[in-house]
């Protein structure tokens, strides 16, 4: 089996909204979800076999939540690429110079579906 370890990270960035915050002011769990969709599949876009990719797990843990105007960095990295499936890992943090407050953490697995 051919089975490495890819270091290819991604990131993206966005400031909570009054659009994407429910009464309390708290981060909707469907917004912060669609995210990190969203993150991941522009990583996906990257691999070259990503049109023979299927959906197969995820794995999504909310640590605490995310408030009104906090600015949240979304990073992913492919945690395992083989050549029957790629699982990538995220994790969501609110953005701050010293240290790294970590809101979300979710894994992502694909897999890769040989041509006929």
């Amino acid at each position: 089996m051919n089975t490495y370890i890819a270091s290819q990270n991604n990131s993206q960035q966005f400031t909570v909204n009054k659009k994407q915050v429910s009464k309390n002011k708290t981060l909707k769990t469907s917004v912060l979800y669609n995210k990190i969709e969203s993150s991941v599949n522009s990583s996906l876009i990257l691999h070259k076999d990503s049109s023979s990719l299927s959906f197969k797990s995820i794995d999504f843990d909310i640590i605490k939540n995310a408030y009104l105007n906090d600015k949240l960095i979304i990073k992913n990295n492919i945690k395992k690429l083989s050549a029957t499936e790629i699982v990538l890992s995220i994790t969501v943090a609110k953005k701050q110079e010293k240290k790294q407050d970590i809101i979300c953490t979710a894994t992502f697995g694909y897999a890769l579906q040989k041509a006929s």
